[in-house]
């Protein structure tokens, strides 16, 4: 099939079922949740489908994307980081949703049989953090981070916490956070800090929520070699210049050769979290489910929440939404939620 020819995991069955549904990533096939959860739901509800998890690589996302959409069967699916914002200009719309915060997760095919992206993710992570931490208006919180799943959550969070509220956002590309300045400034108190955080600049925090890739558990690749950021937090001096050519032993080599920078990294993360009390830190990574950022939060004694609630509820939101799009069933997210959890 032309669409096995734009990925890199090309042992996939697309024939298997009715219809069929894919999460596009780096290496969702290396261990994305998303697929286990569709696939329980889709069970569960007896729908004809099921989720696969795509590796593609920037240069044949667009080709990809091209074919899928002349493949019928196809009904939409999850976006992974790094294609969020890439992804757009690829498919045929974008919901208002989407268009706010300027990136996708989720995509779904409407009745004319264009490809349509949403976004789950900022939905997903208020929904997960009021949970546990109840009703945040007028809360103090620091986002780290400034692409697309940042984006998303910034925007619910700043509704959330409203003109009583205070939300910082530090990134290390401060150019984009610009775009948080003119289209969050009316919904809260908004101010964006250096990278990484001093405490002089964010004390009596309430909230801090990474919306970075830093933690992580995945090996990254660029033209240099594969590197990592499961060793790091996004609290303290990240320098990830560290390369190691294969993946044998992986863990043990870059470890070995980046201690110097991990330690020092690690150490200004304490330190800074030291200096603060009462805090909630919400990690949206949850490969592995215990950071580094949370691991040393629960050592301090601050409250901690992973990303394993919000990653859960975006898929039940984007499942619903992209099944109902089919016509073949009626929004119902409290029994999407229910088969999800079963698999968990």
């Amino acid at each position: 099939m032309e669409i096995l020819n734009f990925i890199e995991n090309k042992n996939l069955n697309l024939n298997k079922t009715e219809y069929y549904a894919a999460i596009f990533g780096l290496t969702p096939s290396k261990g994305a949740r998303s697929p286990k959860l569709w696939n329980a739901a889709f069970d569960g509800l007896n729908f004809p489908g099921f989720m696969y998890p795509m590796d593609v690589l920037p240069e044949n996302l667009e080709a990809l994307m091209n074919n899928l959409r002349i493949d019928k069967r196809f009904i939409g699916g999850s976006v992974a980081v790094p294609y969020k914002t890439d992804i757009i200009k690829f498919l045929d719309d974008i919901d208002e949703e989407a268009k706010n915060i300027e990136a996708v997760n989720c995509i779904y095919r409407n009745k004319d049989g264009k490809l349509i992206g949403s976004n789950t993710d900022g939905a997903g992570a208020l929904w997960s953090l009021e949970n546990v931490y109840g009703n945040i208006n007028g809360s103090k919180v620091l986002i780290l981070g400034a692409g697309g799943a940042a984006a998303a959550v910034a925007s619910y969070i700043a509704k959330a916490i409203g003109k009583k509220g205070n939300l910082l956002i530090s990134n290390r590309n401060k150019k984009k956070t610009d775009k948080f300045i003119s289209k969050l400034s009316n919904k809260c108190k908004l101010k964006i800090l250096d990278w990484p955080v001093s405490y002089e600049q964010s004390k009596n925090l309430d909230i801090i929520i990474n919306c970075t890739s830093v933690g992580f558990e995945n090996p990254f690749k660029d033209k240099k070699g594969y590197y990592s950021l499961k060793y790091f937090s996004p609290l303290g001096k990240i320098n990830d210049n560290t390369r190691i050519t294969k993946l044998d032993n992986f863990d043990q080599q870059y470890v070995l050769k980046a201690a110097k920078d991990i330690s020092k990294n690690l150490h200004e993360t304490q330190l800074f979290l030291s200096q603060h009390k009462n805090l909630l830190i919400f990690d949206i990574v949850y490969q592995p489910q215990t950071t580094c950022l949370l691991f040393l939060s629960n050592l301090i004694g601050h409250n901690s929440l992973s990303g394993n609630g919000m990653n859960l509820e975006q898929a039940v939101i984007a499942f619903d939404k992209t099944t109902s799009a089919t016509g073949k069933r009626n929004l119902n997210q409290n029994e999407v939620r229910k088969y999800m959890i079963e698999a968990i």
